[in-house]
């Protein structure tokens, strides 16, 4: 196990582009590059093309053609040699550096030590990142330690992308400024001259000439702007071109990554043997816990007391239980008698009620029935007599 351990931390430290810097460039090569490049463009000129408007304006229109020259050489060189690597790079996404038949069950198996290695020792960015996600997982054997470290690189690329496009960005718009340099210059030769001319010419004609070469020497001296501002926009172009296609191709290895290795890490806790921990568990009791029955019979024991306890309380409180309930009976029928009585005198009271009210409904019956013959005879039309009114 200890030997496994020390081979997975050596396979880890043994993983490539620590500086994460595989795509950038070396400065003293481009800068040798574009020095080669200034040499042929100035051969050429002066075998082929010295008479011609492009000799003159290489050779004679003062030294910032010289600068802005090899500036646009340096940024062509630099442009040229990323985008041979990013070619290279494409190609190397074509393959697949992790095959189908390698199984990630067990992070430290010597498959996955022996494919780590193999990653390691190529020149191309992706299988060396992969060999750099590889060797976080046989380390810490956790697929979110892996992906952490996956997400980490893919920052960084794009970190070191932007910073290796920061001189050549600069050198781009170096180059027109030398231009407008070299204008200033010619315009200011110019007029020094002129000044000069005038204070030794003493005729109209000579003054003339004077002018003529003034404005010569003022369109000569445009020229330098000229050449500037058409090689800013030459090799700005193509450097824009590259910049995005090696962010694409950052874009391209991510999703290799985040598709065709991470998803088949395994998390810690996934591979455990379960068979193995229920055996030791199993083990475990078997060494380090007591007998079964010697726990058993301490618990019988206090079951069977805590019964008879628990049966003299119960029987206490039933018995208590019946007395109150005795006395609660005696209550009630106390209260029962008692309503008895009273309800026996309301009733009497009510039959002595009902024999008035039926006496005086008699009496009054016998009066309505003297009456009424004599109510009779008021409801006829004649005259009351005296015995009538007596009567009434």
């Amino acid at each position: 196990m200890t030997t496994t351990t020390k081979e997975s931390n050596k396979y880890l430290l043994l993983s490539g582009d620590a500086e994460r810097q595989k795509l950038d460039v070396n400065f003293w090569l481009i800068s040798l590059m574009g020095l080669l490049l200034f040499i042929a463009i100035y051969t050429l000129t002066l075998l082929f093309l010295r008479p011609t408007f492009v000799g003159v304006l290489l050779y004679e229109r003062g030294f910032t053609q010289f600068l802005v020259i090899y500036l646009a050489c340096f940024v062509v060189s630099l442009t040229v040699i990323k985008l041979i690597k990013l070619q290279q790079e494409s190609v190397a996404l074509r393959r697949s550096w992790v095959p189908q038949t390698v199984t990630f069950d067990n992070p430290r198996s010597r498959d996955l030590l022996t494919l780590q290695s193999n990653l390691t020792k190529q020149n191309q960015l992706l299988p060396i990142r992969c060999s750099r996600i590889l060797g976080a997982y046989i380390q810490s054997g956790s697929r979110k330690v892996a992906s952490e470290l996956a997400l980490d690189d893919s920052t960084f690329y794009l970190s070191a992308t932007e910073t290796s496009y920061t001189f050549p960005r600069v050198l781009v718009w170096a180059i027109p400024l030398l231009g407008f340099i070299g204008t200033v210059i010619g315009i200011s030769q110019a007029v020094n001259g002129f000044s000069s001319f005038l204070e030794q010419a003493g005729e109209i004609e000579q003054i003339k000439e004077g002018i003529g070469t003034v404005t010569s020497g003022l369109a000569v001296a445009f020229d330098t702007t000229l050449l500037a501002l058409l090689l800013s926009v030459l090799v700005m172009i193509p450097l824009v071109l590259v910049e995005r296609m090696e962010s694409r191709l950052l874009l391209r290895i991510d999703i290799y990554i985040n598709d065709f290795v991470l998803p088949r890490f395994k998390e810690k806790g996934e591979n455990l043997d379960y068979d193995g921990i229920n055996q030791s568990v199993r083990q475990a009791f078997q060494d380090y816990l007591p007998n079964p029955e010697a726990l058993i019979q301490p618990a019988e024991m206090y079951a069977k007391q805590a019964v008879e306890n628990f049966s003299q309380s119960f029987i206490t409180e039933i018995e208590k239980l019946q007395q109150l309930s005795g006395n609660l009976m005696e209550q009630i029928e106390k209260i029962n008698n008692m309503s008895l009585e009273e309800k026996s005198k309301f009733l009497e009271t009510l039959d002595q009620q009902v024999n008035v009210n039926r006496q005086l409904s008699q009496s009054m019956i016998t009066e309505i029935k003297h009456i009424q013959p004599i109510l009779e005879k008021l409801s006829k039309p004649r005259l009351i007599t005296f015995t009538d009114s007596e009567e009434l």
